[in-house]
């Protein structure tokens, strides 16, 4: 169903935003009267997106392809809970956070249970360095030196990003990698408005230290 992280799939249909979302839901439509041909055109459209954005969350390819899998399987039994005129991709979207959040509660309750206590931070591994390559710019043909200071950052970001908190790290990158806007994100964590600015800014704040440090 899904495979490698690849470029984020922000370009919509030739139709705009809003004809991308009435087509969401016609789908969406059909797919709850039993059209599967109609659901697999929503998973082909939003497969690269629910899996980056679980990359990006969890750091480990294997995990994150588990993971969008489960948020498609609950998107599909789910389908009668959509209500029409909302926005399908934020909808799928809470679905995969959700999952990712449910995912690192398990992990952190066998952590514990193993060790008797709670890791200060959940290290992500390499594997999801490729999902970060939207957060800071591939280097491209730049000069030896740029790449390597740019491919160093990338690095930093990768480390700074998995130490935080998992609802600050998905606020980051629902905004900052996925684009999307306060009200669509404050819609998919099933917050208000003003907790996403205030989430947003202390998370950025706490990267910001994280980033230093790494630096210094």
């Amino acid at each position: 169903m899904v495979g490698p992280a690849r470029s984020q799939a922000q370009e919509v249909a030739a139709g705009g935003v809003a004809g991308q979302e009435e087509a969401d839901e016609e789908l969406v439509r059909k797919a709850g009267a039993g059209d599967a041909e109609a659901f697999d055109a929503l998973v082909t459209r939003y497969q690269d997106r629910v899996y980056n954005i679980l990359a990006r969350m969890c750091g480990s390819a294997e995990e994150a392809e588990d993971l969008a899998q489960e948020t498609f399987l609950k998107a599909y039994r789910a389908l009668g809970t959509f209500r029409q005129g909302s926005k399908f991709y934020t909808w799928l979207f809470r679905i995969a956070v959700n999952a990712a959040f449910s995912r690192r509660r398990q992990e952190m309750r066998r952590k514990s249970h193993e060790t008797g206590h709670l890791d200060a931070a959940h290290d992500a591994t390499g594997e999801g360095e490729q999902a970060l390559r939207d957060v800071v710019p591939d280097p491209g043909n730049s000069d030896p030196a740029g790449r390597l200071e740019k491919e160093q950052l990338r690095e930093q970001v990768r480390r700074g990003l998995a130490q935080l908190e998992p609802d600050h790290r998905a606020v980051v990158l629902l905004r900052d990698v996925e684009g999307l806007d306060y009200d669509a994100i404050a819609d998919t964590l099933s917050i208000s408005r003003a907790a996403v600015k205030s989430r947003l800014h202390r998370a950025r704040q706490e990267l910001a230290r994280i980033l230093k440090g790494l630096r210094s």
